[in-house]
């Protein structure tokens, strides 16, 4: 079960906590963006570890001729990596 548990520090001194439980089909993810579009392209792009289910990973794409051959895949949480060539019928 996750829940997202938002502090906040007010004028006063006085901190806030709000926790709000994802429902069975939803995941909560934090993303640093300029904005809520940025944030929104960049969790799209996101891929969830398949060892440890984080999503604090990292996908880069390897380019000839502009065609994307291979993809490099990083899990900060677990350190799991792999990297997999790109098919015809992957594009």
């Amino acid at each position: 079960m996750q829940y997202l548990v938002r502090k906040i520090h007010h004028t006063t001194d006085e901190v806030f906590l709000d926790a709000t439980k994802a429902k069975e089909n939803e995941t909560f993810v934090v993303v640093d963006a300029e904005s809520k579009e940025e944030a929104k392209e960049k969790v799209k792009n996101m891929m969830q570890c398949t060892n440890c289910e984080s999503w604090n990973t990292d996908t880069e794409y390897v380019y000839v001729d502009n065609e994307p051959i291979l993809t490099l895949f990083q899990c900060y949480n677990c350190g799991f990596k792999d990297d997999w060539m790109f098919k015809e019928d992957d594009q």
